[in-house]
């Protein structure tokens, strides 16, 4: 608008500031709370696109000045807004409703829902604003920082890889921590694989119960907390699309990890009196390098695109979407594809109500076939490939094969004559290999492993609605899943080439068919309100495993399993089946809307467990007194909400054991002159007493709304003692056997969460809304049942030591201090290899009785963090969004064998000599403290900045919304100053692929953990 017509409108307004003043008229009236129908004080009442404006007093009464059209907005905080057009009303009372705000939310609970001011026991949940515009290809890594007492840890953040999750601490001593996953009412199981499968575009809310009182309804299941998701349903309204997209690029930043053949020559000269050694000049005269750091963490790019239609009428409501995942990952060789759909329909006709949700998908995840450390652990003088220079340092005479073309090898390039500039065939030159491994670029592209799944969730329900109050709801569901393990090692995978050449093929199948037969009540009458649920539930899984193996093949044109010489190399299957019943009960119980009662009971009979012991019985109560609402503080205006409550449950566990582990399993065997299987031999002791892993769980907590809603506070104290847990324990060896699963043991976890939300600022063109999340948790082994002090290994190459004590925590890490380096003239190569250390070093006779020995051990740190936490800010300033989120962990420690393939600390070259006169008071840096690192770190989780389209600019191309945004993650990632690594939170998997014979006991070992990844990418939502 120019000032010429600027100017004009002015003089039109001067003109008729008489007539407009002769229009306005006071407007009176009272705001109230929908739900109570209080008066709100401090209430905005604000004439739109005018300074005109003001706020209610103590009892709720405002009078403005206002003319007939004009838009007139009541807000508050904590509180729907409204805005209303005047005609000519002269007072006019407005009803505002209560935002879904921490307190005043619904939540699901299981097998029904509850809204948050009543809840009594500890139930986070966390809506998706914008979840789903975090650029990541998993929900759960979308959770991260989300919830309190939710420890999401990027384990092995490969594309596609499932993040490890822990709600309050590892409770059990042989099997996962992992909580149960819910899907519209389907308990799937614990596997994070179903997590990967779902859309964060059809998910519509998360619950994490997390207290034993509010996961004690999934009895024998919710010993590690339950996550409950809820998907996106149509709504009565005209069928609309939405479709959401972005596309982004992952990258590892460089480091100064691995060093190069320049720096190391600098180091040998100013370390040898500027003489070089010969292996640097050898060195020096191939005159390669490679980055293995760039050519392994090749970086890549992620696309996801999600299209949804949804509508729907007051009787039938519809909501159905497609989306597509491509995930290349930070990782040569990485990659992960997922196709997913879901249905969701709902519809009702007088009494009947009926509804389907189904939820199918396809993944597809290429992973490295083999460790990244095999790169990282190269020298840096080392080519990919041979050319016509780098050949000529290659020993013909030992490998005469070897031609122009070909991947290199260290062991390759021996024996090199350097005044000659040839191989020596007499074995007498310098040499420079320090492996005799294949190259590792090959070992990763020349071999494809391959997972593939299938995955189909759904349910059905038919709903009857006796009164307004009284229902039953019958639930048919469940889910199936294939999962295909496809692994091919190709002739050039390996330095023995086509003696290597393997190809492998898992299937596992499980169908897995749930029922629910559920009475429910829920009324109001007076002062009191009830709610009440009542029903039995039966669940059966049917599973089939397959192993193929078939090796000795001799190229790589026919990969399948009946072309290899050998045939099928092993072979095996079986099948295995699981039933579940269950009855459960459950009160919720609300007087005056102050004190507040929920009891709930769940009976679990189990086909795993024994007959002395096939039902368990899983008991909670929990109170709450809404303080608030007491004559006291009803009036306040600095406490809009206080609620102090208390819980105690018990729920269980039966996670990793097997269908049949109560009964006396027997396995054929075959005879040393047929080698025919003609017999059975019995496989493990029968206990008809095996029962659950149980867990008891006392929560004291309180939740509070103050400075008028501004800041939401939810605090929770808990003590929760896993008991009878499930363990494999020695027995004496007249039984024949070694050990025997029995349920003894106990472990206790002990901490706080803290949760505050706050609504800093609210009014019309600008919000701010900011969350801080706290968690402390110690975890603590009580009774190892005899075998207290347990000493464990994972590789035998590398025996490092952990240790089980009571008092202490499950996994500790156990080994020596070390108190100096050993002198470098005592080292047999201290300049070679290149970035190398002294395999051992000098440790501290803790003791004091003069000598080293297995008495001057002791616990060196645990992998669990003393303090999570995370930092939240979402912003909006008219059509321009902005949020960010720090997330951190502090106090962990990880086993770090990285280090160990980093700095090449073991081989021949970086052990003492014969004369060394100090071997007794050394040991091998793998059982000191050096490998013991700090796994604390700071991260910039999250950050979006967005901008969304004015709605009158979009009618005319029949958009209703359309918003613009970048986002990343981990643009920040601070580190611990003594971690040596790509990943503090990277852990070795007890359970899958890559995994070593590990266990909770042995927990935080680290051995080529994928890295941490950086993300840039900008996304499009458009709704029409």
């Amino acid at each position: 608008m120019n000032l010429k017509v600027k100017f004009s409108l002015l003089i039109i307004l001067l003109f008729n500031a008489g007539v407009f003043a002769q229009s306005k008229y006071a407007l009176k009236g009272k705001i109230t709370s929908a739900s109570d129908k209080t008066p709100i004080p401090g209430a905005n009442v604000v004439v739109t696109n005018s300074k005109g404006g003001t706020t209610t007093d103590f009892d709720g009464v405002y009078s403005i000045s206002v003319s007939a059209g004009d838009k007139v907005q009541f807000s508050c905080i904590g509180y729907t807004s409204q805005t209303i057009t005047i005609t000519n009303q002269t007072v006019l009372n407005v009803t505002l409703a209560e935002a879904q705000n921490q307190l005043y939310q619904v939540v699901v609970i299981g097998y029904g829902t509850q809204k948050k001011k009543n809840i009594t026991g500890s139930v986070s949940k966390v809506t998706n604003k914008d979840l789903d515009q975090i650029p990541v290809s998993r929900v759960d890594d979308a959770l991260q920082g989300q919830v309190s007492g939710v420890n999401i840890q990027q384990t092995n953040p490969s594309a596609g890889a499932a993040p490890t999750i822990k709600v309050r601490g590892q409770g059990s001593i042989s099997f996962n921590a992992n909580p149960l996953i819910v899907l519209d009412g389907i308990a799937v199981g614990n596997d994070g694989d179903f997590l990967g499968s779902i859309d964060m575009n059809t998910v519509e809310s998360v619950e994490v119960l997390k207290d034993a009182s509010s996961s004690s309804i999934y009895g024998s299941r919710g010993a590690n907390g339950v996550i409950m998701i809820t998907t996106k349903k149509g709504k009565e309204e005209p069928t609309k699309f939405n479709y959401n997209t972005y596309t982004g690029y992952k990258f590892v930043p460089r480091t100064n990890i691995l060093s190069t053949p320049d720096k190391w020559a600098q180091y040998v000269s100013s370390s040898n009196n500027g003489v070089l050694t010969d292996e640097m000049k050898m060195v020096q005269a191939l005159g390669t390098y490679t980055n293995w750091e760039k050519e392994i963490y090749d970086g890549g790019y992620i696309t996801d695109h999600n299209l949804s239609v949804s509508g729907g009428t007051k009787n039938t409501k519809f909501r159905a979407s497609l989306g597509y995942t491509n995930d290349e990952g930070v990782q040569l060789t990485d990659n992960y594809k997922k196709m997913n759909a879901s249905v969701n329909l709902d519809s009702k006709a007088d009494k009947l109500e009926f509804g389907i949700m189904l939820n199918p998908s396809i993944t597809q995840q290429r992973s490295l076939a083999n460790s990244n450390l095999n790169a990282i652990r190269q020298q840096p003088w080392l080519p990919i490939r041979l050319d016509e220079h780098s050949i000529q340092f290659v020993n013909t005479y030992q490998f005469p094969n070897v031609k122009v073309g070909d991947y290199a090898e260290e062991r390759f390039f021996v024996n090199y004559d350097l005044t000659t500039g040839k191989p020596r065939a007499d074995k007498l030159g310098t040499s420079i290999g320090v492996t005799g491994d294949g190259n590792p670029y090959a070992s990763l592209v020349e071999a494809d492993y391959e997972t593939r799944q299938t995955k189909l969730i759904g349910n059905t329900y038919f709903k009857f609605n006796f009164t307004d109050h009284f229902n039953f709801k019958q639930t048919i569901g469940g889910d199936y899943r294939n999962i295909v393990n496809d692994n091919r090692t190709g002739v050039l995978a390996t330095k023995n080439y086509a003696g290597d050449v393997s190809t492998s093929y898992n299937s596992t199948t499980v169908n897995h068919v749930a029922g629910e037969s559920i009475f429910s009540y829920n009324n109001d009458f007076g002062r009191h309100s009830i709610a009440a649920v009542a029903g039995f539930t039966f669940e059966h899984w049917n599973s089939e495993f397959v192993n193929l193996r078939g090796s000795g093949y001799v190229n790589d044109y026919i990969e399948t399993i009946p072309s290899a010489n050998v045939g099928v190399g092993g072979g095996s299957m079986s099948k295995t089946e699981e039933k579940l019943v269950s009855y459960l009960t459950r009160v919720n119980y609300s007087f005056d809307d102050r004190y507040l009662l929920s009891v709930s009971f769940r009976s679990d009979g189990s086909s795993k467990f024994g007959p002395n012991k096939k039902f368990g019985y899983f008991p909670a109560a929990s109170l709450g007194w809404r303080v608030s609402n007491e004559q006291f503080l009803k009036e306040s205006n600095f406490v809009k909400d206080l609620k102090l409550r208390v819980s105690y449950g018990q729920t269980g566990s039966n996670s990793g054991i097997g269908e049949y582990a109560h009964l006396g399993l027997v396995n054929p065997i075959s005879t040393s002159l047929t080698g025919v299987s003609n017999g059975y031999n019995v496989s493990n002791i029968s206990n008809p007493d095996l029962g659950w892993e149980k867990l008891v769980e006392f929560n004291p907590g309180l939740d509070a709304s103050i400075f008028g809603g501004i800041l939401n506070i939810s605090l929770d104290y808990y003590i929760r003692t896993s008991k009878d847990l499930l363990l494999d324990l020695p027995v004496p060896g007249v039984t024949g056997f070694n050990s025997a699963l029995v349920n003894k043991g106990k472990v206790e976890n002990r901490g706080f969460e803290l949760e505050l939300r706050s609504t800093i600022l609210k009014n019309e063109n600008f919000s701010w809304n900011a969350s801080a999340l706290f968690t402390h948790n110690k975890n603590t082994l009580l009774d190892f049942a005899g075998s207290n002090g347990l000493i464990s290994v994972i590789e035998s190459k590398r025996p490092a030591e952990w240790i089980a004590l009571e008092g202490h925590p499950i996994s500790s890490f156990y080994g020596y201090v070390v108190s100096k380096e050993i002198q470098p003239q005592y080292i047999k190569n201290p300049l070679y290899p290149i970035n190398s250390q002294s395999q051992s070093v000098y440790v501290k006779d803790l003791n004091g009785d003069g000598k080293i020995d297995g008495d001057d051990r002791t616990i060196l740190g645990n992998p669990y963090p003393d303090l999570v936490w995370s930092f939240s800010n979402n912003l909006k300033y008219k059509n321009i969004d902005f949020s960010f989120m720090f997330q951190g962990s502090h106090g962990a420690k990880v086993r770090n064998i990285d280090s160990q393939y980093i700095k090449n600390e073991f081989g021949n070259n970086a052990g003492t000599v014969p004369s060394f006169p100090d071997t007794g008071l050394v040991r091998e840096r793998i059982y000191t403290n050096l490998d013991i690192q700090d796994a604390s770190y700071i991260a910039l989780r999250n950050i979006n900045l967005g901008y969304s389209f004015s709605k009158d600019n979009l009618k005319n191309f029949g958009i209703s919304r359309l918003r613009l945004y970048t986002a990343a993650q981990n643009l920040l990632y601070i580190m611990a100053k003594n971690y040596e690594g790509y990943n503090p939170e990277g852990i070795l998997p007890t359970t899958g692929a890559g995994s070593l014979p590990s266990s909770p006991i042995t927990y935080g070992y680290q051995k080529g953990a994928a890295p941490i990844y950086k993300t840039v990418s900008i996304g499009l939502n458009v709704e029409f």
